[in-house]
């Protein structure tokens, strides 16, 4: 019994052994799980307090405590800073990699701005700053100028300008209009801003400029409001204009949100929400009263963030940010800012609704009616925008000009000016005078009729405002578009002595000195040029340009080069000095064949380091061309091939070669201009080069190289005009080939479907009575009148004289009477008679001598008056042949071609 008791305790003991281990394995297990759980529960905590404070915006240290997540450096920067050590913290930062890498931490950016501009800056500290030039983005700058904003902190937020320029950081659109709303009452600061907007962007962000015009500074400063609304985007003006409006209607509420304002009864209210509830707003006398909930800034996020839904096409997320607000999106500005973007994801259904629930809860006031009534005229509903007119008065709010104003505009955009007019009469009946808006939107309507730009400018000469240069623009287009450049004079005189003068653009100024040159006053396009040096308005290149273009077109080239040269040697004023100033100048010394003058302006561009381009080069061999200088040619070539960088001839330049060796009779040269061009393999000769060799052939009366060039032109699928027939007939006719220039005329007429023109068949009858043929000439006049053409003065000319020269004086004494529609006995056409140029019956007469025929036809056709004295000019007698200009642009012009 004691031995099987032995034997069962030796077995326990050795069962157990293992039990204890296993039960140890076990309690460990537990352990670890146990510490493991509760340190993933410590890391989730920490996790949802992080965001919990990153949510009621705090800054990154400010959420990690300095912890040790952050490096030693990080925690050492964050304690100099908390104690106001800015040296220490600066020399911290600066041996940070982060710093060394080219970027300064967000939060450590954020604090350093926050401390910086607080303490004074010795020049020690400035230059150690600069360390960080380029190393801080715009988010640190935005958050310490929001920071300013809520302690109404002006002083900090100018601070925090200068450094944001000392460091070069980038502003983002929240920060430049913050600064605006800091600046509200401070013109120089506000004007700085601006400036350096204007300086640094190519459009003005709409929101930055709704901010500026809100401020009271924008109610003094037209010139800075002008200058401005020149850089926004043209289809915001308008709006804009309404801002500045209702701005100045309500000055006691921009006090109200203005930086730092006393007028505020609620300083949660204080600051300037964002621009977008400005431009919603109306001068209704009174605004509606903001959520007890939410504050101004509140209710400028969420309206923003409905608008930037709409913006995105996202109309269910622009729902779900207004719905989630319950109660407190019963506000005219979120309902507006809903109704927008319902409009502009073009469910005007949803707006419809929007309007309605706003009108049931008693927050439709003039801005829910007006962005409702645009919803409508944006969907082209007119009636239903104008009902929504008509309620707005029933209502008892007050209708504002934009009311008006978009209606006005459909109407505009439809071209019919009666029904605007008759807005513009109901908008004067309910007692509102229309403003430089009003007046905009009508001559934006390109009005055509004097009598409605008479008009217009009748109710800019009654606006209770001034003029600005927006407005002013716009009149300079209508009255140059209806030719009333007496009405655009008055108007700008009105300006200058108006109370508020404005500072006209240079851009202005140019626009209206290309009017006068085209209408050849030289007197008023001088007087324009002074006047804008005088206003201290700074000419562009563009400007200059009209400047020159003007003075050449009125044929004052030379001074046209002095002004040029006056400007080149004011080192201000030499950058506005170009290529294209130049050009024109050449161009002008061109057309009058002066050559010595065009290779001095040419030297001149040389000696000043002005590079031509092609249009530059061909407007010289242009001048070569018309003024026989063609041995000028070769070097000019060369001057192109070693410009930096080349110049590379184009079609026009050969053209224009190749013309002017055909003017100076050097075919030969011409022809081998051509082979050059060809073997390039770049270009291929066109009508215009063809039509000048063709010249070049007659010239020299070489026929059969004309017929190649015939054939070639036909090769190279270009077919030939009247101008071509007209060169190759006299060239036929003169060579007496007077049987081939009938089949030639012929065979093109029904191969290109070309009918042959007047003055064609002039130069064949004066091929046919040089080759001694007068009957054939007799049957072209007879074929002239069956096709329905009409001889022109020099048509019967030619046919009188060919008369006179071969000794048929009665025939020709009958085709004068038929020149003058006294003949009985040969065909006429139906037009007017035409008459002989000048001379022409005087030499038949002499002819004639003093027989009695000569004495009875002076009685018959003394007194008759040709249709040369009728009209200023023959009739008929030039025909328009294509010709190239020399800057390589197609153009028309006037050529003999007999």
């Amino acid at each position: 019994m004691v031995a099987d008791a032995s034997v069962f305790m030796k077995h326990a003991m050795e069962h157990f052994s293992y039990v204890w281990v296993e039960l140890t394995l076990a309690v460990i297990a537990v352990a670890v799980y146990a510490l493991c759980t509760s340190h993933r529960r410590f890391k989730s905590s920490q996790k949802t307090m992080r965001g919990q404070k990153l949510a009621q915006g705090k800054t990154v240290d400010e959420v990690s405590g300095g912890g040790s997540e952050l490096s030693p450096a990080h925690q050492l920067a964050i304690k100099a800073l908390r104690q106001r050590k800015l040296v220490e913290a600066i020399d911290i930062l600066i041996e940070m990699p982060e710093v060394k890498a080219g970027s300064l931490p967000d939060d450590l950016a954020h604090r350093l701005l926050s401390i910086m501009v607080r303490m004074p800056r010795s020049g020690d500290l400035k230059m150690k700053l600069k360390t960080f030039t380029g190393k801080i983005t715009a988010g640190p700058l935005e958050a310490a100028l929001a920071d300013a904003l809520k302690s109404k902190d002006v002083q900090a937020s100018r601070q925090l300008h200068a450094v944001s320029n000392l460091l070069s950081i980038p502003k983002s659109q929240q920060s430049l209009e913050t600064l605006a709303y800091a600046y509200s009452s401070d013109a120089p600061a506000l004007r700085t801003l601006v400036e350096e907007v204007l300086r640094n962007q190519v459009q003005v962000p709409t929101g930055f400029a709704t901010a500026v015009l809100e401020t009271s500074v924008a109610q003094t400063d037209s010139a800075l409001v002008d200058e401005l609304l020149q850089k926004v985007d043209q289809c915001d003006v308008a709006r804009l204009r309404e801002v500045l409006e209702n701005a100045a209607a309500s000055p006691k509420e921009m006090a109200a949100f203005a930086f730092g304002s006393s007028e505020s009864g609620d300083s949660s209210n204080s600051p300037r929400i964002g621009s977008e509830i400005a431009s919603l707003k109306e001068s209704i006398g009174s605004v509606p009263a903001f959520s007890k909930n939410m504050s101004a800034k509140e209710i400028a996020m969420r309206a923003n963030d409905i608008r930037s839904c709409g913006k995105n096409g996202d109309l269910k997320g622009a729902m779900k940010v207004f719905q989630r607000l319950g109660k407190q999106s019963e506000h005219a500005v979120l309902v507006c800012s809903m109704m927008e973007a319902c409009i502009e994801s073009k469910d005007l259904k949803a707006a419809e609704e929007c309007f309605e629930q706003a009108k049931k809860v008693g927050i439709a006031d003039a801005s829910v009616y007006n962005t409702m009534m645009k919803g409508y005229i944006a969907n082209g509903q007119e009636e239903e925008a104008k009902a929504v007119l008509a309620e707005l008065g029933e209502k008892g709010l007050a209708v504002t000009r934009t009311s008006f104003h978009g209606l006005l505009n459909s109407r505009v955009n439809a071209r019919d000016l009666k029904g605007a007019w008759k807005l513009v009469e109901d908008m004067q009946a309910t007692g509102m005078h229309p403003n430089a808006v009003t007046c905009s939107i009508l001559l934006k309507g390109r009005l055509n009729s004097v009598a409605d730009v008479a008009r217009a400018l009748a109710l800019v000469d009654a606006m209770d405002q001034p003029m600005d240069e927006v407005l002013f623009l716009s009149v300079v287009e209508a009255c140059i578009r209806t030719g009333r450049l007496d009405l655009l004079a008055r108007q700008f005189e009105k300006l200058m002595k108006q109370g508020s003068p404005v500072s006209l653009a240079a851009p202005t100024f140019g626009t209206m000195i290309k009017a006068y040159g085209h209408a050849r006053d030289t007197k008023h396009v001088w007087a324009f040029w002074d006047k804008m040096l005088e206003h201290g308005a700074v000419p562009t290149s563009v400007t200059l340009g009209c400047m020159v273009e003007a003075l050449v077109f009125n044929g004052c080239t030379f001074d046209a080069w002095r002004l040029t040269q006056q400007l080149w040697s004011d080192d201000s004023t030499r950058s506005l000095v170009n290529t294209v100033v130049y050009a024109s100048i050449l161009k002008g010394f061109a057309h009058n064949k002066e050559t010595d003058s065009v290779l001095a302006v040419y030297e001149e561009m040389k000696a000043n380091e002005i590079q031509p381009n092609t249009i530059t080069f061909n407007t010289i061999l242009n001048a070569f061309a018309h003024g026989g200088a063609m041995s000028n040619v070769p070097d000019l070539l060369e001057d192109m091939k070693s410009a930096d960088p080349p110049v590379a001839p184009d079609i026009v330049t050969y053209s224009t070669i190749v013309k002017g060796f055909c003017n100076s009779g050097c075919l030969d040269r011409a022809l081998d201009v051509l082979k050059d061009m060809r073997s390039g393999g770049k270009y291929t000769p066109d009508e215009v080069m063809f039509n000048s060799l063709l010249s070049g052939c007659a010239k020299a009366q070489r026929p059969d190289e004309a017929l190649e060039l015939l054939e070639d032109m036909k090769a190279s699928g270009v077919a030939p005009s009247n101008y071509t027939l007209s060169m190759l007939v006299k060239l036929m006719g003169r060579c007496k080939r007077l049987n081939q220039a009938f089949i030639m005329l012929e065979d093109i007429s029904k191969e290109y479907g070309l009918r042959i023109n007047v003055q064609v068949y002039t130069c064949l009858m004066q091929g046919c009575f040089n080759a001694g043929q007068p009957a054939k000439a007799l049957a072209v006049h007879e074929k002239i009148i069956k096709e329905g053409l009409h001889p022109d003065a020099m048509t019967y000319t030619v046919m009188v004289k060919g008369c006179i020269q071969t000794g048929m004086l009665e025939k020709g004494a009958e085709l004068a009477r038929c020149a003058h529609g006294l003949s009985t006995t040969m065909p006429q056409s139906g037009s007017a008679p035409p008459g002989l140029t000048e001379g022409c019956l005087d030499d038949l007469v002499a002819a004639l001598g003093r027989k009695d025929l000569a004495k009875t036809l002076q009685a018959e056709l003394g007194g008759f008056k040709t249709a040369a004295a009728r009209n200023g000019q023959e009739r008929g007698s030039r025909q328009t042949v294509p010709k190239r200009n020399a800057g390589g642009q197609g153009a028309w012009s006037e050529k003999a071609s007999y």
